[in-house]
Protein backbone atom coordinates (compact mmCIF):
# COMPACT_ATOMS: atom_id res chain seq x y z
CA UNK A 1 0.00 0.00 0.00
CA UNK A 2 2.92 2.28 0.89
CA UNK A 3 4.88 2.10 -2.79
CA UNK A 4 1.16 2.16 -4.73
CA UNK A 5 1.58 5.96 -2.63
CA UNK A 6 5.07 6.60 -3.25
CA UNK A 7 5.60 6.96 0.39
CA UNK A 8 7.55 3.82 3.38
CA UNK A 9 6.19 1.41 5.38
CA UNK A 10 7.54 3.35 8.33
CA UNK A 11 5.76 6.67 7.57
CA UNK A 12 2.39 4.97 7.34
CA UNK A 13 3.21 4.04 10.80
CA UNK A 14 3.97 7.13 11.97
CA UNK A 15 0.86 8.82 9.92
CA UNK A 16 -1.03 5.91 12.08
CA UNK A 17 0.50 6.91 15.64
CA UNK A 18 -0.76 10.54 14.85
CA UNK A 19 -4.39 9.52 14.14
CA UNK A 20 -6.24 11.00 17.37
CA UNK A 21 -8.77 7.80 16.64
CA UNK A 22 -6.14 5.41 17.47
CA UNK A 23 -5.14 4.41 20.79
CA UNK A 24 -2.00 5.36 22.00
CA UNK A 25 0.98 2.60 21.31
CA UNK A 26 2.51 0.84 24.79
CA UNK A 27 6.00 2.57 25.52
CA UNK A 28 8.83 0.65 24.70
CA UNK A 29 9.86 -2.11 22.71
CA UNK A 30 6.93 -4.73 21.72
CA UNK A 31 6.99 -7.62 24.09
CA UNK A 32 8.46 -11.01 22.98
CA UNK A 33 6.18 -13.50 22.64
CA UNK A 34 6.77 -17.00 24.55
CA UNK A 35 6.90 -18.52 21.26
CA UNK A 36 9.76 -16.35 19.56
CA UNK A 37 11.72 -16.73 22.87
CA UNK A 38 11.29 -20.46 22.97
CA UNK A 39 12.41 -20.91 19.25
CA UNK A 40 15.65 -18.09 20.55
CA UNK A 41 16.44 -20.66 23.71
CA UNK A 42 16.33 -23.56 21.45
CA UNK A 43 18.67 -22.21 19.10
CA UNK A 44 21.36 -19.97 22.04
CA UNK A 45 21.18 -23.53 23.21
CA UNK A 46 22.36 -25.87 20.48
CA UNK A 47 25.52 -22.68 19.73
CA UNK A 48 26.03 -23.12 23.79
CA UNK A 49 26.39 -26.88 23.44
CA UNK A 50 28.35 -26.31 20.15
CA UNK A 51 30.68 -23.53 21.10
CA UNK A 52 31.02 -24.38 24.70
CA UNK A 53 29.66 -21.64 27.46
CA UNK A 54 32.33 -19.43 27.72
CA UNK A 55 30.89 -18.15 24.05
CA UNK A 56 29.50 -14.58 24.24
CA UNK A 57 26.70 -13.33 22.23
CA UNK A 58 28.37 -11.96 19.03
CA UNK A 59 29.93 -15.39 18.29
CA UNK A 60 26.00 -17.21 18.72
CA UNK A 61 24.32 -14.05 17.20
CA UNK A 62 27.20 -15.14 13.92
CA UNK A 63 26.27 -18.70 13.84
CA UNK A 64 22.85 -18.08 13.69
CA UNK A 65 22.76 -15.99 10.44
CA UNK A 66 21.32 -12.72 12.46
CA UNK A 67 17.96 -14.94 12.10
CA UNK A 68 17.20 -13.90 15.73
CA UNK A 69 17.23 -10.30 16.53
CA UNK A 70 20.49 -9.65 18.45
CA UNK A 71 18.59 -7.92 21.67
CA UNK A 72 17.09 -11.52 22.47
CA UNK A 73 19.90 -13.47 21.88
CA UNK A 74 21.42 -11.45 24.60
CA UNK A 75 18.42 -12.03 26.83
CA UNK A 76 18.03 -15.37 26.59
CA UNK A 77 21.60 -15.93 26.93
CA UNK A 78 22.06 -14.10 30.08
CA UNK A 79 19.26 -16.36 31.35
CA UNK A 80 20.90 -19.45 30.27
CA UNK A 81 24.44 -18.73 31.96
CA UNK A 82 22.09 -17.60 34.81
CA UNK A 83 20.30 -20.96 35.17
CA UNK A 84 23.38 -22.91 34.57
CA UNK A 85 25.66 -21.08 37.74
CA UNK A 86 22.47 -21.61 40.22
CA UNK A 87 22.82 -25.67 39.10
CA UNK A 88 26.71 -25.41 39.47
CA UNK A 89 25.77 -23.44 42.92
CA UNK A 90 22.97 -25.87 44.47
CA UNK A 91 25.29 -28.66 43.04
CA UNK A 92 28.19 -27.76 44.93
CA UNK A 93 26.34 -26.62 48.15
CA UNK A 94 24.40 -30.23 48.23
CA UNK A 95 28.26 -32.10 47.72
CA UNK A 96 30.27 -29.44 49.90
CA UNK A 97 31.48 -30.84 53.57
CA UNK A 98 31.69 -28.06 55.83
CA UNK A 99 33.68 -28.26 58.84
CA UNK A 100 32.61 -26.28 62.30
CA UNK A 101 35.63 -25.93 64.89
CA UNK A 102 34.21 -26.49 68.48
CA UNK A 103 36.63 -25.09 70.54
CA UNK A 104 39.14 -21.91 70.52
CA UNK A 105 42.71 -22.77 69.83
CA UNK A 106 41.88 -26.37 68.63
CA UNK A 107 42.85 -25.41 65.10
CA UNK A 108 45.47 -22.51 64.19
CA UNK A 109 45.26 -21.62 60.07
CA UNK A 110 48.53 -20.68 58.95
CA UNK A 111 49.53 -18.99 55.58
CA UNK A 112 51.23 -16.03 53.64
CA UNK A 113 50.17 -13.49 51.51
CA UNK A 114 51.87 -11.16 48.93
CA UNK A 115 51.89 -7.46 50.68
CA UNK A 116 53.88 -5.02 47.82
CA UNK A 117 57.08 -4.25 46.87
CA UNK A 118 59.26 -1.45 48.43
CA UNK A 119 61.37 1.18 46.87
CA UNK A 120 63.85 -1.71 46.34
CA UNK A 121 62.00 -3.56 44.13
CA UNK A 122 62.20 -5.84 47.28
CA UNK A 123 59.19 -8.61 47.69
CA UNK A 124 57.06 -7.55 51.34
CA UNK A 125 54.91 -10.74 52.37
CA UNK A 126 53.36 -11.65 55.95
CA UNK A 127 52.84 -14.38 57.75
CA UNK A 128 49.03 -14.96 59.55
CA UNK A 129 47.83 -17.09 62.23
CA UNK A 130 43.81 -17.81 62.23
CA UNK A 131 42.23 -19.43 65.01
CA UNK A 132 39.49 -20.84 63.11
CA UNK A 133 36.96 -21.46 65.48
CA UNK A 134 36.46 -17.62 66.16
CA UNK A 135 38.05 -16.00 62.84
CA UNK A 136 40.17 -13.96 65.19
CA UNK A 137 44.10 -13.02 63.67
CA UNK A 138 45.99 -14.36 66.11
CA UNK A 139 49.81 -14.39 64.92
CA UNK A 140 51.00 -11.67 62.22
CA UNK A 141 54.59 -11.38 60.98
CA UNK A 142 55.55 -8.84 57.86
CA UNK A 143 58.90 -9.29 56.22
CA UNK A 144 60.46 -10.89 53.18
CA UNK A 145 59.43 -13.95 52.29
CA UNK A 146 59.37 -16.49 55.34
CA UNK A 147 61.99 -19.11 55.96
CA UNK A 148 60.90 -22.13 58.41
CA UNK A 149 63.12 -20.56 61.11
CA UNK A 150 60.52 -17.56 60.65
CA UNK A 151 57.23 -19.67 60.14
CA UNK A 152 58.83 -21.13 63.94
CA UNK A 153 59.16 -17.83 65.49
CA UNK A 154 55.86 -16.85 64.91
CA UNK A 155 54.04 -20.03 66.16
CA UNK A 156 56.24 -20.14 69.36
CA UNK A 157 55.47 -15.98 70.15
CA UNK A 158 51.83 -16.38 69.42
CA UNK A 159 51.97 -19.45 71.44
CA UNK A 160 53.16 -17.30 74.26
CA UNK A 161 50.44 -15.06 73.86
CA UNK A 162 47.77 -17.37 73.60
CA UNK A 163 49.50 -19.62 76.49
CA UNK A 164 48.85 -23.22 74.46
CA UNK A 165 49.85 -24.89 71.37
CA UNK A 166 46.71 -25.99 69.13
CA UNK A 167 46.02 -29.21 68.21
CA UNK A 168 46.27 -29.32 64.80
CA UNK A 169 48.23 -26.27 62.62
CA UNK A 170 46.25 -26.01 59.23
CA UNK A 171 49.03 -25.23 56.04
CA UNK A 172 49.24 -25.28 52.46
CA UNK A 173 52.08 -27.02 50.58
CA UNK A 174 54.60 -23.87 51.08
CA UNK A 175 58.27 -25.02 51.21
CA UNK A 176 58.49 -23.83 54.42
CA UNK A 177 55.57 -25.26 56.12
CA UNK A 178 57.21 -28.98 54.95
CA UNK A 179 60.38 -28.50 56.34
CA UNK A 180 61.95 -30.95 58.68
CA UNK A 181 62.19 -28.15 61.38
CA UNK A 182 58.61 -27.71 61.20
CA UNK A 183 57.61 -31.71 60.94
CA UNK A 184 59.99 -31.70 64.04
CA UNK A 185 57.99 -28.51 65.82
CA UNK A 186 54.87 -30.37 65.78
CA UNK A 187 56.27 -33.16 67.02
CA UNK A 188 58.16 -31.60 70.16
CA UNK A 189 54.42 -30.12 70.98
CA UNK A 190 51.89 -33.04 70.00
CA UNK A 191 50.66 -30.92 67.32
CA UNK A 192 48.97 -32.21 64.06
CA UNK A 193 49.86 -31.36 60.66
CA UNK A 194 47.01 -30.98 58.36
CA UNK A 195 48.03 -29.82 54.82
CA UNK A 196 45.58 -28.44 52.04
CA UNK A 197 45.69 -30.99 48.96
CA UNK A 198 47.21 -29.68 46.43
CA UNK A 199 45.77 -27.09 44.14
CA UNK A 200 42.89 -26.59 46.88
CA UNK A 201 42.87 -23.35 48.65
CA UNK A 202 39.25 -23.78 50.05
CA UNK A 203 41.00 -26.66 52.25
CA UNK A 204 42.69 -23.31 54.35
CA UNK A 205 39.37 -21.44 53.29
CA UNK A 206 39.72 -19.40 56.86
CA UNK A 207 43.49 -17.95 56.34
CA UNK A 208 42.34 -16.93 52.50
CA UNK A 209 39.35 -15.48 53.75
CA UNK A 210 41.17 -13.51 56.30
CA UNK A 211 43.94 -12.73 54.42
CA UNK A 212 41.58 -11.28 51.88
CA UNK A 213 39.97 -9.07 54.23
CA UNK A 214 43.16 -7.82 55.46
CA UNK A 215 44.85 -6.41 52.62
CA UNK A 216 41.30 -5.34 51.05
CA UNK A 217 40.80 -3.35 54.12
CA UNK A 218 44.77 -2.23 54.03
CA UNK A 219 44.54 -1.37 50.26
CA UNK A 220 47.88 -3.76 50.33
CA UNK A 221 48.69 -6.46 47.67
CA UNK A 222 49.99 -6.80 44.00
CA UNK A 223 51.19 -3.44 42.43
CA UNK A 224 51.57 -1.88 45.85
CA UNK A 225 53.99 0.38 46.72
CA UNK A 226 55.22 0.66 50.21
CA UNK A 227 57.69 3.05 52.07
CA UNK A 228 58.88 0.10 54.09
CA UNK A 229 58.39 -2.52 56.06
CA UNK A 230 57.22 -0.65 59.02
CA UNK A 231 54.64 1.07 57.12
CA UNK A 232 52.78 -2.28 55.73
CA UNK A 233 53.03 -3.66 59.36
CA UNK A 234 51.31 -0.39 60.48
CA UNK A 235 49.03 -0.84 57.93
CA UNK A 236 48.23 -4.48 58.10
CA UNK A 237 47.63 -4.31 62.00
CA UNK A 238 45.38 -1.31 61.98
CA UNK A 239 43.34 -3.64 59.30
CA UNK A 240 43.63 -6.64 61.65
CA UNK A 241 41.90 -4.44 64.99
CA UNK A 242 39.15 -2.98 62.63
CA UNK A 243 37.92 -6.04 61.05
CA UNK A 244 38.48 -8.50 64.59
CA UNK A 245 37.19 -5.82 66.51
CA UNK A 246 34.32 -4.31 64.50
CA UNK A 247 33.25 -6.88 61.82
CA UNK A 248 30.22 -8.66 63.12
CA UNK A 249 30.09 -12.29 61.82
CA UNK A 250 26.98 -14.03 60.89
CA UNK A 251 28.53 -17.24 61.12
CA UNK A 252 29.66 -16.33 64.60
CA UNK A 253 25.92 -15.19 65.87
CA UNK A 254 26.87 -11.73 64.86
CA UNK A 255 29.84 -11.31 67.53
CA UNK A 256 32.86 -9.81 66.05
CA UNK A 257 36.06 -12.07 66.04
CA UNK A 258 36.88 -11.06 69.37
CA UNK A 259 33.72 -11.78 71.07
CA UNK A 260 33.95 -15.45 69.68
CA UNK A 261 37.22 -15.79 71.03
CA UNK A 262 36.64 -14.67 74.54
CA UNK A 263 33.32 -16.49 74.64
CA UNK A 264 34.97 -19.76 73.03
CA UNK A 265 35.60 -23.19 75.05
CA UNK A 266 39.26 -23.82 75.38
CA UNK A 267 40.31 -27.25 73.51
CA UNK A 268 41.07 -28.60 77.02
CA UNK A 269 37.85 -28.56 78.12
CA UNK A 270 36.86 -31.64 75.29
CA UNK A 271 40.03 -33.69 74.80
CA UNK A 272 43.68 -34.20 76.05
CA UNK A 273 46.23 -33.63 73.82
CA UNK A 274 47.87 -36.82 74.34
CA UNK A 275 45.35 -38.99 73.71
CA UNK A 276 43.44 -36.92 70.78
CA UNK A 277 47.55 -36.88 69.18
CA UNK A 278 48.01 -40.85 69.72
CA UNK A 279 44.63 -41.78 67.87
CA UNK A 280 45.05 -39.27 65.13
CA UNK A 281 48.79 -41.06 65.00
CA UNK A 282 47.19 -44.48 64.84
CA UNK A 283 44.43 -43.64 62.47
CA UNK A 284 47.09 -42.41 60.07
CA UNK A 285 49.29 -45.49 60.32
CA UNK A 286 46.16 -47.52 59.06
CA UNK A 287 44.85 -45.12 56.15
CA UNK A 288 48.24 -45.13 54.49
CA UNK A 289 48.37 -49.18 54.04
CA UNK A 290 46.44 -48.93 51.07
CA UNK A 291 47.27 -45.64 50.05
CA UNK A 292 49.72 -46.19 46.33
CA UNK A 293 50.03 -42.88 45.41
CA UNK A 294 50.94 -39.46 46.56
CA UNK A 295 48.01 -37.77 46.07
CA UNK A 296 45.86 -41.02 47.69
CA UNK A 297 48.78 -40.69 50.58
CA UNK A 298 48.17 -37.04 51.39
CA UNK A 299 44.23 -37.54 51.23
CA UNK A 300 43.99 -40.38 53.70
CA UNK A 301 46.47 -38.47 56.02
CA UNK A 302 43.83 -35.36 55.88
CA UNK A 303 40.51 -37.67 56.50
CA UNK A 304 42.21 -40.06 59.37
CA UNK A 305 43.07 -36.49 61.01
CA UNK A 306 39.65 -35.05 60.46
CA UNK A 307 37.76 -38.08 61.63
CA UNK A 308 39.84 -38.69 64.52
CA UNK A 309 38.70 -34.58 65.56
CA UNK A 310 35.56 -35.38 64.72
CA UNK A 311 35.54 -38.29 66.61
CA UNK A 312 36.84 -36.28 69.73
CA UNK A 313 33.97 -33.73 69.23
CA UNK A 314 36.62 -30.96 68.52
CA UNK A 315 35.24 -30.23 65.01
CA UNK A 316 31.67 -30.92 63.33
CA UNK A 317 31.15 -32.21 59.94
CA UNK A 318 27.94 -31.64 57.76
CA UNK A 319 27.00 -32.28 54.04
CA UNK A 320 24.16 -30.41 52.81
CA UNK A 321 22.89 -30.01 56.45
CA UNK A 322 23.73 -33.39 57.56
CA UNK A 323 26.40 -34.87 60.35
CA UNK A 324 28.65 -36.91 57.26
CA UNK A 325 31.73 -38.66 57.84
CA UNK A 326 34.32 -39.77 55.57
CA UNK A 327 34.14 -43.06 56.66
CA UNK A 328 30.59 -43.54 55.25
CA UNK A 329 31.20 -41.57 52.02
CA UNK A 330 31.78 -43.56 48.43
CA UNK A 331 34.41 -40.75 47.62
CA UNK A 332 36.13 -37.94 49.48
CA UNK A 333 36.04 -34.98 47.95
Amino acid sequence: MGEAHGVTQRSLRNWKRLDPAEPPAPPGRPRTSPADLDEARTAVLEQLEAQGWSTGEQPIWRALGGRIPLARVRRVLRELKAEKRARQRRHARAHRVSTTVEAKDAVWSMDATHLGRDPDDSTIEAEVIRDVASTRTIGLSVGPPATACDVLSLLDDTACVRATYPLVLLTDNGGAYQSDAVAAWCRQHGVLHLFSLPHTPQHNGCCEHGMRELKEDALLGKGTLLHDIQDARARLEASRDRIDGHRLRRTRGWKTAVEADIEGIPWTALVQRETLYAAATCAIEASLLDSLSERARRKAVREAILDTLQCFCVITRTRDGRPWSAQCAEEVS
